[in-house]
């Protein structure tokens, strides 16, 4: 959740604000006998909420530069320059691309991916094609290949 929420709105103080408010939530809901039946979808699905609603309050709904920032806590990204490249190439994903995108890899099933998005799961792995086609253009277009 922290690092969807990090993608998503960028600024650390606001992410802990919103995975906090979405944690009271969730143990609100349990406290007063609601049942949640899938508890990873609803959390993600909260997490997208609370971004959503932040980027709104901020004003910055329309321009969504922050969505590519990625803090790379496991070591895969070591490189500046291709954390550079794929931040880029992420900033100009639509927003529900760019959800996709990161879902895809934080290792959600396309079930959960439909799950927390709403999209059909039948449609779930043509559109996340089309998004990692679209990052890899874009990544060949700065003259950057993942794969050389």
């Amino acid at each position: 959740m922290f690092r969807v929420a990090t993608r998503m709105v960028g600024d650390s103080d606001d992410v802990s604000d919103i995975v906090q408010e979405i944690f009271i939530d969730f143990f609100n809901k349990l406290n007063n006998g609601n049942i949640i039946h899938h508890p990873k979808s609803w959390l993600y699905r909260a997490t997208i909420n609370k971004c959503v609603d932040n980027l709104r309050n901020r004003k910055r709904f329309q321009n969504l530069e922050s969505l590519g920032e990625y803090k790379s806590e496991s070591g895969l990204l070591e490189n500046q320059e291709m954390k550079d490249a794929i931040n880029l190439a992420i900033s100009k994903l639509k927003p529900q691309e760019k959800n996709l995108a990161t879902f895809y890899s934080e290792g959600l099933s396309y079930k959960e991916i439909a799950e927390v998005t709403g999209i059909k799961f039948s449609s779930i792995g043509k559109m996340l094609s089309r998004t990692l086609k679209k990052m890899e253009k874009e990544l060949k277009n700065q003259r950057y290949e993942l794969y050389s």
